[in-house]
């Protein structure tokens, strides 16, 4: 699974390969309202739209406005758990990774 999602999206791999024990933590912790762990719920699931708050889209929308592709800026926000300036940091410490 993580060879294929390497494939498609190596920045986030990288996020993933930096904090492995995060990652799989949330792996392993049982879902709120659910059986098993993560896993087990996103082996049948369909992929989903997240809901932001207005505080979030902002936060977002400011992370664009540094210059970075939308696709980009939303797995950093969504992989630094939802922190702008964690997000802002790794955009800028790793742009270079993003051009084209």
């Amino acid at each position: 699974m993580l060879q294929e999602l390497g494939k498609q999206n190596p920045h986030l791999i990288r996020i993933i390969q930096e904090h492995q024990a995060d990652f799989l933590r949330l792996l392993n912790e049982p879902m709120e309202g659910g059986e098993g762990n993560i896993l087990g719920q996103l082996a049948g699931a369909m992929p989903q739209a997240i809901q932001v708050t207005p505080e979030e889209r902002e936060a977002i929308e400011r992370l664009e406005a540094m210059g970075f592709d939308r696709q980009i800026v939303l797995e950093v926000f969504f992989a630094c758990n939802k922190n702008e300036e964690l997000a802002a940091n790794y955009l800028l410490d790793h742009m270079h990774e993003f051009e084209d």
